[in-house]
């Protein structure tokens, strides 16, 4: 967000103490907005890994015992078991890359909103847009 220079029609607006908190909310949710994209790029990504590791383990034999990742220790488990293991994380990588759309597309319902009332007060004195 970033003040563009007035033209003489807009330059007499006064900023209100709610046409403040309208553009510090409109910037927390711009930031917001931001986080929750960067965290669900690493969710996708987290996710797309491990289906492909997924994919490898469906091939394996189900007695093969394969080092498994707890934490910061490898253990040997069955690969059925692995698989279970790998199919539960899928599951809560995608809930949770679920729950972070949500919450980015909250954002930019409430962004727009706020733009609405911004920009028909301000006009064009006032930029809400992405650089």
């Amino acid at each position: 967000m970033k003040m563009l220079e007035a033209d003489a029609s807009d330059a007499d607006v006064p900023v209100t103490f709610e046409d403040q908190t309208n553009i510090n909310k409109f910037s927390k949710l711009n930031n917001r907005s931001e986080d929750v994209q960067q965290q669900l790029e690493q969710i996708k990504k987290e996710l797309e890994e491990t289906e492909e590791v997924e994919t490898e383990m469906e091939l394996a034999d189900e007695d093969e015992l394969i080092m498994y990742k707890l934490d910061t220790t490898f253990v040997h488990l069955p690969a059925s078991e692995v698989l279970t293991l790998l199919q539960d994380l899928l599951e809560k990588l995608r809930s949770k890359a679920e729950a972070l759309e949500t919450e980015r597309d909250g954002c930019h319902e409430q962004m727009e909103a706020l733009k609405k009332v911004l920009y028909a007060k301000f006009g064009n004195s006032i930029n809400l847009e992405r650089d």
